[in-house]
């Protein structure tokens, strides 16, 4: 019955789930003007309207009225945003681009956390507290950025410390007992140039499902978060901030997917395993657990003189991680899997720069990063005596230096250009032992496999905009930019390293401000050239039994559009709607699915996974002055999005047809803004949809991870 190696290592340990607000800020409803916001993580503020970059951004307040609390949430106020959790990690996918291979590979979409590159796919589902705001920036950015990104970039920049004293602490109550507190403390000390903040958040709630079988919570939270931050401003020339945070997660927070008896071969179900015709009562024999762990320390220094400004920005991070997982999700003790990961980063970023209003402006930087990440598994099968272990250690280290210069050819016309040269190395010392008395897989005995191995990789990623200010309200843009994405080893069996990914982008956008009819409306056309891709892929001329690895297998093509308008047709109401468009497949693509061996292996013009044709979101506000003081706000959001697939191989058992998503809150602010009240409302129709789906045959079968019920609950909070 356990064939395939295990299904290949249940697909690398279902890493892979086969390849698979303070100041106003935009979305907000202001469309009486453009809006400077810092476009993380570049390390210049820079205006909104006259950027060369399709930007999604989500103000602290924003991000309250729409409940987003973690980064997995922002994919419903996002379009062209998909994200994938799974296991303690999440792969993040922009406009189609954007897969990870493992809790330790590089994602195609970075996250950002103050301009700090966060190396591991556990931080796509880091909680978001005492946030300034979040800026989603679409397409590769090969120069401006610390790190090299492929498919985009999600900046969260939290609140830095103040001149002046303040408090604020946030409580919120909802079913499934949600609790949620978040607070921050900013305190200016006495006589000097120094101001502190501490802030923290605690986030519980009750499983969404039901293990009927243990009588345990499925899909429950609790998350423990703090960020002290320390500031030395003097004045406005130097500014110095220290970051510390760390974060504790011990739950079963997105481990609840249900086998799909109708779909795909699970051994568990073929042996008798039970499976609930409730989506969200099931039947585990093995208690679903995750702990994570993690800590960031950083020192941002900002030095400017009257014609220069210098950024130096050093980071430590650690993370731990590791889970315990029920692989056939029945009630028959068949497969279990505890893979673990440990994780420590080491960067160091500067830049040089001209004052960036001048007729000629120039910036040049250096990037260095290192990582050392040791990651285990263990696969065991009870009723077969099998087991299948690997521990792995794998050294990265990145090196890139950089350079940008912009011209003003004429008073409306600029040219922008850069460079980045990326060397980047890897090594990997790995042993993957089988243990079959019985020989279940071939031959029976203990097995040892060994890597040991190192390879390394160069690229030259240009950068090309031509930006044209039409008027002081249109702005207009093209440009050309390259993306890459280092090559890597598979950190849970022994094969060949994979060369890195890389994809040349086209983009041309018009982004215009027509204060009189209170309307903005920003438009962009893309087109992308995405080569090499990194799949999880079995070759057709494999031979029989042959085992799939990780290979640049695919290439594709992306075509879209996005189209974002905020219009305030009279006072107090605000609208807002955005969507993108993606026509995204294969132009070449050979393997077998190993799922479905008697499938045709071609699978060019089929779609990428995670590429829906349409996402779309579309809001409303509307705010009431109340003649006794205060005001009444009224918000409601809705968010479609068009059929996807989940991996690569166009299987409709691994795929979500369309659906949407409807929330609302209304809430009371008093008028000096000291405390306010609200109730919210997510998912409000209760609809019932995968966030995610995986096949492995005949381990798990077909499993779904369903997105979250409807959830209700009230909020309220005080600031001094």
């Amino acid at each position: 019955m356990i064939v395939t190696k295990a299904a290949a290592r249940v697909c690398l340990i279902l890493g892979l789930a086969p390849a698979p607000a303070l100041a106003a800020t935009a979305g907000e409803g202001q469309a009486s003007g453009p809006v400077t916001i810092v476009i993380t993580p570049e390390w210049r503020e820079q205006d909104l309207q006259s950027a060369p970059s399709t930007v999604e951004v989500l103000s602290n307040r924003q991000l309250d009225d729409a409940g987003v609390l973690d980064l997995k949430g922002l994919q419903y106020d996002v379009p062209g945003l998909v994200v994938r959790a799974s296991g303690g990690a999440a792969e993040a996918v922009l406009r189609g681009v954007g897969s990870t291979l493992s809790v330790a590979g590089d994602s195609g979409v970075a996250a950002f956390t103050d301009g700090i590159y966060r190396n591991s796919a556990v931080h796509a589902l880091q909680g978001l507290y005492d946030v300034e705001r979040v800026e989603v920036v679409k397409g590769p950015h090969g120069v401006q950025l610390g790190r090299n990104v492929l498919g985009g970039a999600i900046g969260v920049v939290t609140m830095d410390p103040q001149p002046e004293a303040s408090v604020y602490a946030d409580l919120a109550y909802g079913n499934y007992d949600q609790r949620e507190f978040r607070s921050a403390l900013n305190l200016p000390i006495a006589n000097s140039d120094l101001s502190f903040r501490l802030a923290g958040a605690v986030r519980q709630r009750n499983g969404y499902a039901r293990n009927t079988f243990l009588n345990q919570d499925l899909d429950d939270l609790d998350s423990r978060s703090w960020r002290g931050k320390l500031r030395y401003r003097p004045s406005s020339d130097l500014d110095i901030v220290l970051l510390a945070e760390t974060t504790r997660q011990e739950d079963s927070d997105g481990l609840a997917q249900q086998p799909d008896p109708e779909n795909g071969v699970n051994a568990g179900i073929l042996l008798g395993g039970r499976v609930s015709d409730a989506p969200r009562e099931l039947t585990y024999n093995i208690a679903q657990r995750q702990h994570v762990h993690s800590h960031l320390y950083g020192l941002r220094l900002t030095r400017r003189t009257p014609n220069l400004e210098f950024r130096s920005l050093t980071a430590y991070q650690d993370t731990a991680l590791d889970t315990t997982q029920d692989l056939d999700g029945t009630n028959v003790d068949f497969a279990e899997s505890s893979p673990a990961l440990t994780s420590r980063a080491f960067s160091q970023e500067f830049r040089l720069g001209s004052k960036p209003d001048l007729p000629v402006a120039w910036t040049v930087g250096l990037y260095y990063l290192h990582e050392d990440i040791a990651q285990q598994s263990d696969l065991q099968f009870p009723l077969a005596a099998v087991s299948i272990t690997s521990a792995s250690t794998m050294t990265n280290t990145a090196y890139a230096v950089f350079g940008d210069l912009s011209w003003s050819l004429t008073p409306t016309l600029r040219l922008r250009s850069g460079l980045r040269y990326s060397h980047e190395r890897r090594r990997i010392d790995l042993a993957e032992t089988a243990d079959d008395p019985f020989g279940v897989l071939g031959t029976p005995g203990n097995t040892t496999l060994a890597q040991k191995a190192a390879d390394n990789w160069d690229s030259m990623t240009p950068e090309v905009a031509l930006l044209y200010t039409v008027s002081p309200n249109a702005f207009c843009y093209a440009k050309v930019a390259r993306g890459f994405k280092s090559g890597g080893f598979n950190a849970y069996a022994t094969q060949p390293s994979f060369d890195p990914e890389s994809l040349w982008a086209y983009e041309m956008g018009i982004k215009t401000t027509l204060p009189r009819a209170n309307l903005r409306i920003n438009a962009a056309l893309f087109y992308y050239d995405y080569a090499d891709m990194q799949l999880f892929t079995l070759p057709p001329d494999s031979p029989m039994g042959g085992l799939p690895v990780i290979a640049n297998a695919a290439r594709a093509s992306i075509y879209g559009a996005d189209l974002a308008l905020w219009y305030t047709p009279v006072p107090n109401l605000a609208l807002h709607a955005s969507a993108t468009l993606l026509d995204a497949q294969f132009d070449e693509f050979d393997s077998i699915d190993f799922n479905n061996p008697g499938a045709n292996p071609d699978h060019a013009g089929d779609p990428l996974p995670n590429a829906p044709d349409l996402s779309a979101v579309v809001g409303a506000s509307y705010r009431w002055d109340l003649p006794g003081g205060g005001s009444l706000k009224l918000s409601s959001t809705y968010r479609y999005q068009s059929t996807v697939f989940f991996n690569p191989y166009h299987d409709p058992a691994v795929s979500q047809d369309g659906y949407g998503l409807l929330s609302a809150s209304l809430g009371f602010e008093s008028a000096d803004g000291s405390w306010h009240i609200a109730v919210y409302g997510e998912n409000l129709t209760d609809a019932l949809y995968a966030e995610n789906k995986i096949r492995v045959d005949p381990v798990v079968g077909t499993a779904r991870h369903w997105g979250a019920p409807r959830t209700l609950g009230l909020r309220t909070g005080v600031r001094f």
